[in-house]
Formats: structure tokens, sequence, C-alpha cells
């Protein structure tokens, strides 16, 4: 009988007895168990390896990771697994050099495999286009790198790929890769059959106790009986013949009771006749494949008949839902698209089309976009609509777009008046145009690709512009508006055939660039109101960089100092501002093909002199700290498309080609003088940088080479000056390279001649024209002009001998230790009035101190005198 049902009097008893046998049982002493356990035992016998085997382990490891970044197009990490490859290899070839082995033909096959993967993807457009941005710039790197470092194994694999025989160990790699493959796809199988038929349900706590009880616990007893009063002993370890089944009893007691999920019609089970695979249920929606009958099902129902009533309700209801969080926009575009099909089915009239494609084309710009710039799928489709839309426009001259009338399509009548701007959309597609070319990475094909579309986008702002022009209601500020448009896609644009000429006749019937751009902004300029300053600017300054690029030296000079540009350009937003640094730019470049040096270098001074000349023609950002990152954000999207910049190596190479010609020769001239005047600080620091160096090589960069032609011309070696100012490469820039370069080599003669006079000028007494003639390789009439004009200007104190052809120097000037002589007796004279001063208030009362006295008021005068009195006390004691 159980002690629960023992009444209340018979608990004490019951409890004594429990204790008398508690203490009459003998206490064993507890030991520790006879067979302990350690991890030491556990682990398997320590196996001793090569170097070598740890490094092609580590090696086949690395080209593991290779492959799985393959297989999912993972560029970067198939780079990053490239670089590891490459430092484990050279580890191993230290190894394979000193044992005189072979390369492993597995690394061969894995480059092998790796280049034509390159090939492959570089090849395949479609692909390239998928990849992310740095997978495509990572892409780019590879393919170089897988280049240049094949070209060490290219007979090896030449030789691999004629007869790719495996080894045995390669064998065994391929089986492991094989096996690996077909667990992952097993597992991936596994995990979507069961998210798709989710049969099992958790079970709850109450439900355990419908089970019986567990063979663990019912084996618990006897495990206790096998351990004995020492611990273990070796019968606990023996395998008993019931051990499988008690085994196989705990694995289906552990098992949760499945609950089977209600059968789906059209899904075939796995085990049921023809069940091996699954079937592919597709997604239909608004964003599906549908006809045009499922989508007037969707949109207006079966039996509503398609009319302008219906379509003008059906496009407010999708209207209305623009710009909320849960509205999609793809969906918007699909709904807007099927509308204007089933609306040009049933004829309902041009201006409902244009009032559709005009809700198109705003929902298209309305759709979220990456990195600020819309999707390339989306940007094809846009241009498809916006072509639609001016064409009907165009082609229905009784269709007219105004913005004063309502969004109601319902209660258009001939003539059609919509509402809409035309001039709008076309000005929104050109600047998110401008926003995909700046969010694209300039040095791949997908910058090219995209650029394409230029010439789609200028063709309808061309359109726009006849549109806007024929009719006769269109003011005429909405036509400067547009011809902006059209000058800011023409302006950077050379025209080879129209280079270095004079101007034209502007008429409206010509085509070529130049003769466009002068009607475009003479209308701008012409434009009575006072509203548009901000146009009229950037015309003159776009019109001043289109004559300095097509080489109008005079006509872009003029039109700039008549604007007066520079006095008020501080005041002008920041995109003027980038266009007035560019046209700048293009300005000083247009000089020095001119020959126009010191234009040249006021031009570029500003612009080089900042060491900011890529902020400042918005071609690049440079890292700074105290820039936030909204003002970095802002910075982004005022850069120029890269197709547009200008190449500031010649830029940089202009500006200091022009400092040294026109700094060496002053510093030649003034070299005598204390303090000399600085004209290009910039080139001064060139020439400090390359005086600190201990080791002077032969030139390599463009500005090394200057520096090196600058030494040259100092020491009146005009020919090696020339070597080196020739042979940089950034003037093959120009459009036509030889008349700048026969430019360069007579200034450099003419500077070079001026600085040798002015540095070996004091050590002769007569000079002979027709030697410097010979010396320098100049016409002699040239020869008379430079020292003529030397001698004008108080530069050389000479006279010139006209019929012996001589110049006769007056060695009136001091020479250098005479100048220094003269430099010391002015600073120690200078120094001994200071002491005389200084000495005369030491000695001197307060009274007799200039400008001791004191004016103003009382009070002013009672306090300079005790001041003074103060000073008097203090110049006694100190006597």
């Amino acid at each position: 009988m159980s002690r629960f049902f023992i009444g209340a009097g018979d608990s004490d008893s019951e409890s004594e007895s429990v204790k008398s046998e508690e203490e009459s049982a003998p206490k064993v002493a507890q030991r520790r168990p006879q067979i302990s356990f350690s991890d030491d035992e556990e682990e398997e016998k320590r196996v001793v390896r090569s170097q070598k085997d740890k490094r092609f382990e580590e090696l086949k490891d690395t080209i593991r990771g290779v492959k799985n970044g393959q297989k999912i197009k993972d560029v970067v990490k198939v780079q990053d697994g490239f670089d590891a490859m490459q430092r484990v290899f050279q580890k191993i070839k230290t190894i394979l050099d000193k044992e005189k082995s072979e390369i492993p033909r597995f690394y061969l096959r894995t480059l092998m495999n790796l280049e034509d993967f390159v090939k492959d993807l570089w090849e395949d457009k479609e692909a390239k286009q998928r990849l992310s941005k740095i997978n495509s710039k990572a892409l780019t790197s590879l393919r170089q790198r897988v280049r240049k470092y094949n070209k060490e194994f290219d007979n090896l694999i030449e030789v691999y790929r004629q007869n790719p025989m495996d080894s045995e160990e390669e064998e065994e790699e391929k089986e492991k890769e094989e096996k690996e493959e077909e667990e992952e796809k097993e597992g991936r199988i596994e995990e979507e059959r069961r998210k798709r038929n989710p049969r099992k349900q958790p079970m709850d706590e109450s439900d355990e106790e419908d089970w019986g009880p567990s063979s663990a616990s019912v084996s618990e007893s006897e495990e206790e009986a096998e351990i004995g009063p020492g611990g273990y002993t070796r019968e606990y370890f023996l395998k008993k013949p019931g051990d499988e089944e008690k085994a196989k009893d705990d694995f289906k007691s552990k098992r949760k009771p499945v609950v089977e999920a209600p059968k789906v019609e059209g899904v075939v089970e796995e085990g049921e006749e023809g069940g091996a695979e699954w079937e592919t249920v597709e997604k239909k929606g608004m964003r599906g494949e549908m006809t045009k009958l499922d989508w007037k099902k969707v949109l207006f129902g079966k039996d509503t008949e398609v009319d302008q009533n219906a379509v003008a309700k059906k496009r407010q209801e999708i209207v209305a839902l623009r710009g909320k969080k849960t509205t999609d926009p793809f969906e918007q575009l699909e709904q807007l698209k099927a509308l204007l099909e089933l609306s040009a089915d049933a004829n309902l009239g041009v201006g409902v089309n244009i009032r559709l494609l005009i809700d198109i084309a705003a929902t298209i710009f309305d759709i979220p976009s990456i990195a600020s710039s819309i999707r390339g799928d989306v940007w094809d489709r846009c241009l498809e609509y916006m072509e639609s839309l001016i064409n009907l426009l165009i082609g229905h001259p009784e269709v007219k777009l105004c913005e004063d009338v309502p969004e109601n399509i319902s209660n258009v009548t001939q003539p059609f008046v919509v509402h809409g701007d035309a001039l709008v959309l076309i000005e929104r597609l050109d600047d998110e145009f401008t926003k995909i070319l700046q969010n694209t990475d300039a040095h791949s094909t997908d910058y090219v690709h995209k650029l394409q579309g230029e010439a789609k986008v200028t063709d309808l702002i061309g359109k726009v512009q006849k549109y806007l022009e024929r009719d006769p209601e269109t003011k005429a500020d909405r036509l400067c508006r547009i011809y902006i448009r059209k000058i800011e896609h023409l302006y950077y644009k050379i025209d080879r055939s129209q280079y270095g000429k004079p101007p034209g006749d502007s008429t409206a019937g010509s085509s070529d660039p130049s003769s466009v751009m002068a009607v475009l902004t003479k209308y701008i300029y012409n434009y009575p109101g006072t509203d548009l300053g901000r146009i009229r600017t950037r015309a003159m300054l776009c019109h001043i960089y289109h004559y300095a690029l097509h080489n109008r030296w005079y006509q872009a000079r003029d039109l700039m100092m008549m604007s007066h540009l520079q006095e008020a350009i501080h005041l002008a937003d920041v995109p003027t501002q980038i266009l007035y640094n560019r046209a700048l730019v293009q300005l000083g470049m247009c000089a020095f093909r001119h020959g126009m040096i010191k234009e040249a270098h006021d031009e570029l001074l500003d612009i080089q002199s900042s060491g900011r000349s890529k902020e400042l023609l918005a071609q690049g950002l440079i890292a700074r700290h105290d820039r936030t990152p909204e003002q970095e954000k802002l910075e982004r999207r005022r850069q120029i498309p890269f197709h547009m910049h200008i190449n500031l190596e010649l830029m940089e190479c202009v500006y200091l080609t022009s400092a040294m010609l026109l700094e060496i020769p002053y510093i030649a001239a003034a070299e005598t003088e204390g303090r000399r005047r600085m004209i290009s600080k910039s080139f001064h620091h060139q020439l400090k940088h390359h005086e600190k160096q201990l080791l002077v090589g032969p030139p390599e960069s463009m500005r090394e080479h200057v520096v090196a032609a600058t030494h040259a011309m100092k020491r009146g070696d005009w020919r090696q000056c020339k070597e080196y100012i020739l042979s940089i490469k950034a003037w093959d820039l120009f459009i036509d390279v030889e008349p700048v370069k026969s430019l360069l080599t007579r200034k450099i003669q003419e500077e070079t001649l001026r600085t040798y006079i002015f540095a070996y000028g004091e050590i002769y007494d007569t000079l002979s024209l027709q030697s410097l003639s010979d010396m320098f390789e100049l016409p002699l009439k040239c020869v008379h002009s430079i020292m003529s004009k030397m001698i004008i200007k108080e530069e050389l104190l000479a006279s010139l001998d006209e019929p012996t052809q001589t110049i006769v120097l007056h060695h009136a000037k001091p020479s250098k230790v005479q100048s220094q002589a003269i430099l010391l007796a002015e600073k120690v004279g200078m120094l001994a009035e200071h002491n005389e001063e200084l000495m005369k208030l030491k000695h001197a009362g307060p009274w007799n101190v200039p400008g001791s006295q004191q004016t103003g008021s009382s009070r002013q005068q009672q306090s300079g005198w005790g001041q003074s009195n103060r000073n008097f006390r203090r110049g006694v004691q100190a006597q």
C-alpha cells in the first residue's frame, strides 16, 4: 500500500523507521571511478606533416574559395582569393625550387579556369551590366592582373589545354567537390521542401503525457545496477544483445507526432507516382504577364465598356495614390501602361493618350532610384514614352498643353487642351540623364553604353524646341529655357572642320554647331527682360568656352571683357561659378596656343595656384574633414560628367610651361637684388622640391620634365630645354599639335636668349647680333628686336651700334660681390641709426622725447604726466 494512503497518525512511525534504516546502512567511502575520461585520450593520434604538404593544403583551400566566388559570380571575392593564391604559391615556389619539382597541375588548371572565367564574363555584355559597381571595377582590375600573372605560365597553361590529364590527387579533389556540390543541392532541396510543405507542427507540453514512459527512464535502474561502489566497471562499456533495439526505441520515443497537412490540389508529393519533381507555379499579379483582356478585367471589370469617362475615373484613382508609402510605383506604371493600350484600342482620342503619356512620364520620375539615379531599364522605357509623347504633340497641332486647365481628360473637346508642360518634362529628363552619368563608373563600358543615350536626349530637346517655336503663344522666356538646354549639349563639342576658322554668318539655316550656338545665344542676349540673369550668364560662358575650344582667341577674349562677368561672378550660384572656371581654363589654353604666354599664365593662375583645381572644375572631390555628409552629397550632385572633363595634366603642363618662360628670365635679371617678386608660387614649390632631392635621375613625370627644362634654360642650353619640353606626352592632346610645338620652340629660343644675356652679360664688353643669331638659331631681325626691347625697358644697360651690328654693354650695374657689399652696408647703416635712436631715448629726459606731449582732456594730461614721472624715476634709478 502506498504511503500516501497512510493515516496521519502513522506518519511519525514511518519517518522513524526510515531514519533507523539509514543509520543502520553501512557508509561506503566515495572513490573515484576506475576509468576516467580525458580530452587527450579522445583526440586522434598526432600526424606529422611536411611543410610542403601544409602549403599545398593551404593553397587548395584558397583555390576552393576562388571557385566558390566563380560560381556565384562574386568578382570581388574572386579577386581577393586570387591575391591570396599568389601569396601562398610564392611560398610554395621556394620549396619547389629547392626540390626541383614541377608546378602542380591543379594550380595550372585553376589559372586556366580563372582566365576563361574572366574572358567569358568580359565578353558577356548582359552579365556585365547586371554586375554591381564594385564588381565591375573589380572585373577590370582582375582582368589586368590575370593577364599579367599568367604571362609567366603561358607555355605550361597551353600544354595543359592540349592535354588536360588529371593526376590522382586532382581526381580525388574533383570527387570531393562533386560530393560537396551534391550535398549542398540536397540540402537546398530539403530546405525548400520543408518551406513549401511544413507538415511537422510543434507539440505542446501537455501532449507529452499521452506518450508512455521512455526507454531512457526504464534503463536508469539497469545502469545504476551496473555502477558498482567503486565507480564504472568494465560491464558498463561492453555491448549487450538488446542495445540496438533499445536505441531504436529511444529514437522513436523522441520523435514528435506528425500532424498531416491537408493536401493541395495540383501539388505532387514525393513518393507518389511521377512525384520526383515539384510543379512550379508562377506568380500572377499586376506585374506578371497579363493580356489586355486580363487587364481589362482588373481595371474595369468584365462587362464595363472602355470609354472616356471610365478611363478618366480609373486614371484619377491611380494618380491619387502617387507618392504614398504603400504605393508601388512599378505597379502604377504597369496600370497606366495597360490603360494607355486599352484607350488606344478604343480610339478615345489623342488627348487621352497624351494625358496618359504625361502621367506615365511623371510616374517614372517618381520611381525610387538606386544611388539617386533612374535604373537602366526604367530609363529606356522613359525615353520611349517621351518620344511617343513629343511625336504626338508635333503630329497633332490641334492639341495644346497648358498648366491652367484642370487635370480631367473627360472634358476635352476639340481643340484639345490638356493639362501638362512639355518643357518641364524635357528639363526633368535632361537632369535625370546627367544624374545617370554622374553615378556610373566613368572607366567602364557601361558609361559608354549610357552615353549613347545623349543623342536621343538631344533629339528630344530639338523636337520640343520646334514644338515651342511653332506655337505663336509661346513666351520668350520659355524659348530661352529650351535654348539653354540645347546650348549646354553643344558648347563642349568640337567641330574639327571649324577649328581655327573665324566664325561665319550666324544664319538660322546653318547646321554646324558654331552657327547654331551663335543663333541661340544671340536670341538670349537680345531678350529684353531681366528675369533670366542666370540663363544669360550661362549662355555667355558657354559661348566663350566654345570660341576658346575652336581656337578663336580674340572673339573669346573680347566677349569675356565686354561681359564683365569677373566682377559679379562671386554672386552667382555654384554651377554657374563652375562653368565660369571651365571657360577661364579653356580661355587660358587658347591663349597659350596663340603664343600669349603672359595671358595664358594669368588666366590659369587663380585655378592652378589654389591647389584645388579638381574641385573648382567639379571633376572630383578631395577628402576634407570639415565637410559634412550632406555637403559631400551636394558636391557630388554638382560634378561634371566624365566626357565633359578638361584634362588636368594638360592644364597643369600649360601653366608650368608658361610660368617657366616668364619666371626664369626674371630670376636671372633680379639675381643681385635682395628681394625678388614671385610670379608663380607653385612653380617655385616644384623647384624647391627638386632641389631637396639627394639623387636626381632622368625626368619621368610631366613636372620633372618642366623642372629639368628650367635648369637647362638657366644654363642657356635651349636645345636641351626644348628636348625636355617637347617630350611631354600631354601636348598630343591638342587638336593641332605641330603649330603648338613650333611655337613652343620659338618661345624657348627667345626666352633662353634673354636669360643668357641677363646671366652672362657682365663678362662681355660687346656682343655681336650675328653671333647671338647663330647661337640660338633665331633670325637676325628677331634678335635685333629682342635686344632693342631690353634696352628700351632699361632691363639691359647697353647701346646698339647699327653699323657694326653689335651691342656695347655698359658695366654700370654692380657685380654680385659689389651688390652684396652694398646690401651689407645698407643694413649696417640701418642698424647704426636704430642704435642712435635708442641711446637718445635712454639719456634724454621725458620732456625731450618727441611725441611725449599730451593733448586732450585734463584727465588724459594728468595720467600722461604721472606716467612721465614714473618713467623719469625709473631712469634715475637705473643710472
